[in-house]
């Protein structure tokens, strides 16, 4: 049948789909990362299994259509359209017929009519969705040193938050400047974020009589 799902969330693209499961939504640990605001995290899931086609929403905040339709489960066809937000999924296999859809009465028309254009055409030249999957996995190691690091510095924050009036006092001053001073709105990225808010709290901290915090055993 040589089925295919595809994508259209601002630029076209397209995934085979294989026997069993994919996820769709914004969050990098989906199969395919989706890129509307509205969305959630884990948006959906499309399953194959014999030939059949199963999409299931997995509570999400604002819904899965197939055909205009709000849905929980649902078995499409080729030539059916799936609507996640403002991001639209076509299932097209080696003989879909489009003379049934109309673009017109879905929410996304235009997107919708780009998307039976390229099937078309064969969408042979669309990029592979997928492949943020496939880059996370890649820099695993590097990610998870990350999220540890970052949850063991909030730990720790937050015993001496808890233990230590005067540090808590400096983080609460700290807080203050930088909601008064627009730090975040004169950040341009994340690590002048982090090098103001570190200049500010060592500030802070020294106003609390603990010194330089690189000295500090």
């Amino acid at each position: 049948m040589n089925l295919r799902l595809l994508i259209h969330d601002g630029s076209p693209r397209q995934i085979p789909l294989d026997e069993g499961t994919i996820t769709l939504g914004r969050s990098r640990s989906c199969t395919v990362q989706l890129e509307d605001p509205i969305l959630s995290r884990q948006h959906c899931a499309i399953t194959v299994d014999k030939g059949r086609v199963v999409v299931a929403d997995l509570g999400s905040s604002n819904g899965t259509f197939v055909q205009g339709d709000l849905i929980e489960v649902r078995t499409i066809e080729q030539g059916e359209v799936i609507e996640l937000g403002s991001v639209c999924l076509l299932l097209v296999g080696t003989s879909t017929d489009f003379s049934t859809l109309d673009p017109g009465k879905q929410r996304n028309p235009d997107r919708i009519e780009q998307l039976i254009e390229l099937a078309k055409d064969g969408a042979q030249d669309l990029p592979r969705a997928g492949e943020e999957l496939q880059r996370s996995a890649s820099r695993a190691p590097q990610l998870i040193a990350e999220i540890s690091s970052d949850h063991l510095i909030d730990e720790l924050v937050t015993l001496l938050i808890r233990n230590h009036p005067g540090i808590r006092n400096a983080l609460t001053g700290a807080l203050d400047r930088m909601i008064s001073d627009k730090i975040l709105e004169k950040s341009t990225d994340g690590e002048e974020l982090r090098a103001r808010t570190r200049a500010i709290i060592e500030q802070e901290l020294k106003s609390e009589n603990f010194g330089d915090p690189d000295e500090v055993d």
